[in-house]
């Protein structure tokens, strides 16, 4: 969707409590304007930035922005700020949702003092289902709780998306959707891939976030505090993920000791069954034993380095219940 393709038209639910076009702003608002765009992966937001600059200035359609990126130009004779961010994805791994996440608060970052207003660009190519609803609040939820005062949900619409029903409709048919729309405080947008004639899109739209701005008597979503609460969010991240890890090598270390303590007593039971001698068949039962305990061991180790692994011979519930069983029988 490119810059020059893209059309930007305004809605509101009725709902939403912001001022109306045409009333008075603030100097210090219309003078600057500071924007960060967030949203999944592929939603279109580097379209949206180069449609709200005018400009080619961000990533081409189809190239994955990887980190937070800051462009400025003129927009109807005032300075506009756009932070573009990487999108996350739909199922992200630990790794890859921490460097979204750490980006986005980059972003935040390069828009000193801070952003005037958040765009959540959200797609309408699909269903919008509980999980990407859960995880845009997630995100949006980085910058504060502060942020949702701050945000406009942007729908992006692929040409012909909406052929026999408003955005309206759409909003209001999606328990999903509405939720989100309701969360901020009932604005949400719309991004169309085919311009309309004699319809000023940005300006509408820079104009429909200026009077959210004022609705905000012109505050701003601190840069510091964001930073300083995703810091301390982080590290209460990280001393859970630690506390996790240090669990899992106990489960890992009594498993271990559980098998291999199996293991001897049902090769002494073998034994004394057999009036103390050593048959053939029961020294192939022991090396069989031995290696599908040895097996087992290294699959538990290989496990412990990643979380989301499950051991492809036994559960951590099957290892939990021998663990137990052992603690039983001391």
């Amino acid at each position: 969707m490119d810059s020059e393709e893209v059309m930007v038209e305004m809605k509101e639910t009725g709902k939403s409590p912001d001022s109306q076009p045409g009333q008075a702003v603030p100097l210090s608002v219309v003078s600057g304007l500071r924007i960060i765009l967030i949203g999944e992966r592929e939603a279109g937001k580097s379209a949206v930035g180069n449609a709200i600059l005018g400009s080619e200035v961000f990533d081409a359609v189809g190239v994955r922005t990887r980190e937070a990126v800051k462009r400025q130009r003129e927009v109807a004779e005032r300075q506009v700020t756009v932070v573009d961010t990487p999108g996350w994805e739909w199922f992200p791994s630990r790794g890859s949702s921490l460097g979204v996440r750490r980006e986005i608060i980059r972003g935040v970052s390069l828009c000193q003092p801070g952003p005037h207003a958040v765009l959540l660009v959200v797609p309408l190519s699909f269903s919008f289902t509980k999980r990407e609803r859960q995880a845009a609040e997630e995100h949006v939820e980085l910058l504060g709780e502060r942020a949702w005062g701050h945000t406009v949900v942007l729908f992006t619409v692929k040409g012909g998306r909406l052929k026999d029903a408003t955005l309206e409709e759409e909003v209001e048919e999606s328990e999903e959707l509405q939720g989100l729309v309701e969360r901020c405080g009932g604005r949400y947008h719309a991004l169309y891939g085919r311009s309309r004639k004699g319809h000023d899109a940005v300006a509408e739209l820079l104009e429909k976030l200026d009077n959210m701005v004022a609705k905000n008597r012109g505050e701003l979503l601190s840069s510091e505090e964001v930073l300083e609460e995703a810091r301390e969010k982080e590290e209460e991240e990280e001393r859970r993920h630690q506390e996790e890890d240090r669990e899992r090598e106990e489960d890992l270390r009594r498993a271990k000791e559980a098998l291999r303590e199996l293991e001897m007593e049902e090769e002494k039971e073998e034994v004394q069954g057999e009036g103390g001698k050593t048959t053939e068949e029961s020294t192939r039962q022991q090396r069989g034993r031995r290696r599908y305990t040895d097996e087992t061991l290294d699959s538990l180790e290989s496990s412990s380095a990643d979380p989301t692994s499950a051991p492809p011979h036994l559960t951590w519930s099957d290892l939990r219940a021998i663990r137990d069983q052992r603690c039983k029988t001391q």
